[in-house]
């Protein structure tokens, strides 16, 4: 535009410009009014040119002031569009730009580099409709979208509100994307500014972290106990839905914030914090510890709790974990297992079972009101047809449980029993267990028409108490496989009933169930098991734990020692069921023991023997050293090992000994020391720098003979070789050895 005539026009003064205006306009008027005037009047007068050229020059003013504001307003409008594309086109963000028409006016690099089109791919906003989303039904919804928003903001005078979609690339990769859009100044342009957003990544993550947390959560609300978890300061940060029911909420969030005293336990707070406590600051988890509890509606529970500290990235404990299931009704099942097997036999053969008759030939079938009722319903509220059954009854049970009662009625099995579900009218699934017979007559031939006589029985506590024993074996197994140590049950007759894998494995087998039934005749010589046999009985008849340390021999014939506590197991009335055992591997104590045991021995020898830390300070003296030196061990232990410095020797001693003890690990020689009392004797000294597996110095020890009686002897033989015995007068030797020594002397000097 640099080389057009506005730029040319906007660099002149306002008065060219206007003077310009005049005289383009006299240019064009006075020519013109001459001629108007000459053809109407047939002459040219100068009033009429004056009259004409005052008009031109107001029309030129007139016409020169639009010019300018027109100039000035083209020129903001093209500095405006300049700014606008330099903006779009340094954009991180995808841009597009349509004209309200659906023509396409530009593309931002971004945009070709984030999607992959051109100006080329996409001329009009159809284009992009079809390419980005590809999907008909997709695209129709989106379009619907965009529309719906457009016709917010007119109506509403409002923003346009971002919209989530999915753009296929023209490389056929799909990106998440927030769209939005702006009309541009419709006087000028009537375009659309399209801003598409690229979140892909963090829609990847976001759907990542999702997931996770949905399965977290998921999971956390599946898991049949209650779970909570706490800050440093016990306060509640989390939980399940059966956490905080019987904490008396109905939604999770309502716990968060509170302490043990905001809820229904209360008065149990002050117990649950030093637990909290305990395991925050041993850093160690406190599991499977049963206890009482009460919900906020009064109801007891047995609890079998778990608190685990809750760690940091570093490792760092942040707070705890709380888990807990309700064993109560596990309690009672034990408590009450034979009677609960009585009152089942009992309600087997009472009339409060179900009762249905089969005519096989109508397909009718009579239905009791106890078997109505045992699913929900009113005697008149189930019709008396085969369908009525079928409609209730599992799918996944229908046909089997169909071709087991033809079976029968064929004579190809002995009897008609089987288990199903049935629907309840709330919607749950009930267990029923159902026994039948073919009508006889007093002869026993089945009756005509043939009819299927036979009872219902709701068995889905039964089946809720069998998983919860067997969720509790599951715990069980996988409480005792877990022990480092072998784990035993056996009966009164020393049979096993239950071992765990260390066990198992330790008498050569990979199952535990494989010692199921035997005994340990069957894996161990005769004289061992004969002596664990009288160990058992033992228990038995005593009622009392026992413990005892003795050997065993492994598959391959090693001998073991082990430390074997036993003990009664009983029932709720005191009758004896068997025992039970634990027994752990000491071979390695025995043997450290053993050592010790010489080790002590070898320090209690006539010779003193003392032990320093790395720095000489007394850490232990034995006898020989108190009747050597005199100081006890309440005098010696923690003191350094100038308690005994003499002051015969001078540093030079000192240094030329502890040197060689740095640099040999050891040092013996004669030094001179003092008694308690502050006699001064000689002893034969040796020390000895003790190690660790890094070569550092730990220890010394040090042993010490004292030597006065031999450098006693030592003196008595030199002088009876230097003097005479008779007269106490140095002999010829005594004078020999002088004169060599004067001698010496002099050549020195």
């Amino acid at each position: 535009m640099k080389h057009t005539l506005i730029p040319i026009l906007l660099g002149k003064k306002k008065w060219h410009l206007w003077l310009i205006s005049v005289i383009s306009a006299i240019a064009l008027t006075l020519p013109t009014v001459a001629a108007m005037q000459f053809l109407l009047e047939g002459k040219i007068t100068t009033n009429y040119l004056i009259t004409g050229f005052v008009s031109a020059v107001l029309a030129a003013s007139i016409v020169s002031g639009l010019l300018i504001y027109l100039l000035k307003t083209l020129h903001q409008l093209h500095q405006h569009n300049q700014h606008l594309n330099a903006i779009i086109d340094v954009c991180p963000v995808p841009i597009a730009v349509f004209k309200d028409t659906g023509q396409l006016i530009r593309l931002n690099p971004q945009f070709t580099k984030s999607f992959g089109y051109t100006h080329e791919d996409i001329t009009t906003i159809s284009d992009w409709w079809l390419k980005a989303y590809p999907e008909e039904h997709y695209r129709t919804s989106v379009i619907a979208s965009w529309n719906n928003h457009l016709n917010d903001c007119a109506i509403n005078q409002s923003s346009f509100v971002p919209l989530d979609l999915k753009i296929h690339c023209k490389n056929q990769a799909v990106k998440s994307i927030i769209a939005t859009t702006t009309p541009l100044d419709k006087g000028v342009s009537g375009s659309q500014l399209l801003v598409l957003f690229d979140v892909s990544e963090k829609a990847i993550l976001f759907d990542a972290l999702t997931e996770s947390r949905n399965i977290l959560q998921s999971i956390i609300e599946t898991i049949p106990m209650r779970i909570f978890w706490k800050d440093k300061n016990s306060r509640y940060i989390g939980c399940n839905s059966n956490f905080a029911r019987d904490a008396g909420f109905n939604n999770v969030n309502e716990i968060i914030g509170k302490y043990d005293d905001d809820l229904a336990w209360q008065a149990r707070a002050d117990y649950y914090r030093a637990i909290d406590l305990e395991v925050m600051q041993l850093g160690v988890p406190k599991a499977s510890y049963e206890e009482l509890e009460k919900t906020a509606d009064g109801h007891e529970m047995i609890l079998k709790s778990s608190k685990i500290p809750l760690r940091q990235n570093s490792g760092e404990v942040i707070g705890v974990l709380g888990i807990y299931e309700d064993i109560t009704q596990i309690k009672k099942s034990e408590a009450e297992q034979i009677i609960n097997r009585e009152r089942l036999n009992f309600a087997l053969k009472g009339a409060n079972d179900g009762l249905w008759d089969w005519n096989l030939d109508t397909n009718e079938v009579y239905y009791s009101p106890r078997w109505k009722s045992m699913l929900g319903y009113r005697d008149d509220e189930l019709g008396n047809t085969l369908d009525t059954w079928s409609s209730l009854v599992d799918p996944k049970d229908s046909a089997a449980t169909l071709a087991h009662a033809q079976s029968y009625i064929n004579g190809d099995c002995a009897s008609f029993e089987t288990e199903f579900r049935m629907k309840h009218k709330d919607g749950h699934w009930v267990d029923i267990l159902s026994r039948a017979k073919l009508a006889l007559d007093v002869n026993g031939v089945v009756l005509k028409p043939q009819r299927l006589i036979g009872t219902h029985v709701d068995i889905s506590h039964l089946k809720s108490v069998e998983s919860e024993l067997r969720k509790k074996e599951g715990y069980q197994r996988a409480l005792l496989d877990n022990f480092p140590f072998m784990v035993w049950l056996k009966d009164l007759e020393s049979r096993f009933l239950s071992v765990n894998k260390v066990h198992a494995n330790n008498f050569g087998e990979n199952n535990p169930e494989s010692l199921v039934g035997k005994t340990d005749f069957d894996y161990s010589p005769i004289e061992i098991a004969e002596n664990y046999r009288k160990d058992d009985l033992s228990v038995l008849q005593t009622r009392q734990p026992k413990s005892v340390e003795e050997t065993y021999v492994d598959t391959k014939g090693n001998q073991h020692w082990i430390e074997t506590f036993k003990a009664p197991v009983t029932d709720q009335d005191g009758n004896l069921l068997g025992t039970v055992g634990f027994a752990r591997d000491i071979s390695d104590r025995k043997k450290i023991e053993t050592e010790l045991q010489i080790a002590a021995t070898a320090f209690e020898s006539q010779e003193g023997m003392i032990v320093t830390d790395a720095y000489s300070n007394i850490l232990k003296i034995n006898h020989s050293f108190t009747r050597i030196t005199g100081f006890t061990a309440d005098e010696a232990v923690g003191k350094k090992m100038k308690l005994l410095k003499s002051g015969v020797h001078d540093a030079a001693f000192y240094k030329e000994m502890w040197d060689s003890i740095q640099s040999q690990g050891s040092w013996q020689g004669e030094i001179w020391n003092k008694r308690k009392c502050g006699e001064i004797y000689p002893e034969w000294l040796t020390i000895t720098a003790v190690k660790n597996r890094d070569n550092i110095v730990t220890h010394y020890v040090g042993t010490m003979i004292d030597i006065t009686a031999r450098k006693s002897i030592e003196e008595r033989v030199h002088h009876l070789a230097h003097y005479d015995p008779l007269t106490d007068l140095p002999n010829r030797t005594l004078l020999t050895d002088r004169l060599h020594q004067a001698l010496a002397q002099v050549r020195r000097d």
